[in-house]
């Protein structure tokens, strides 16, 4: 004969009858633990080291970079004002020769 197994009342459903938790039954399964590996030691110093080696080295880059974005902007400002002043001198000296010649 089996015994009586005492439930667990978890509340009521909508018609007003009581709900019971279903019985919980715990088997305990072998565990199957595969062998431990053997540490592996990590260089962490050296990635640390290489990591601030790089980041100085694109802050270089970086800053190279803009110096020439620079340059390229400062050359652009001045070719922009030789051209005009080109332009004004050619100007000028054209009309200066117009007026040496009818006169």
């Amino acid at each position: 004969m089996t015994e009586p197994v005492e439930r667990q009342q978890i509340g009521y459903d909508l018609a007003g009858n009581p709900m019971f938790a279903a019985p919980v039954q715990y088997v305990q399964q072998p565990v199957q633990q595969q062998p431990l590996q053997p540490i592996k030691a990590h260089p962490w110093g050296l990635y640390l080291g290489a990591g601030c080696f790089g980041l100085i080295a694109l802050s270089v880059v970086v800053v190279l970079i803009a110096f020439i974005v620079f340059g390229f902007a400062i050359l652009a400002a001045v070719l922009g004002l030789v051209v005009v002043a080109l332009t004004i001198c050619i100007l000028v000296l054209k009309s200066m020769w117009t007026e040496s010649r009818k006169g």
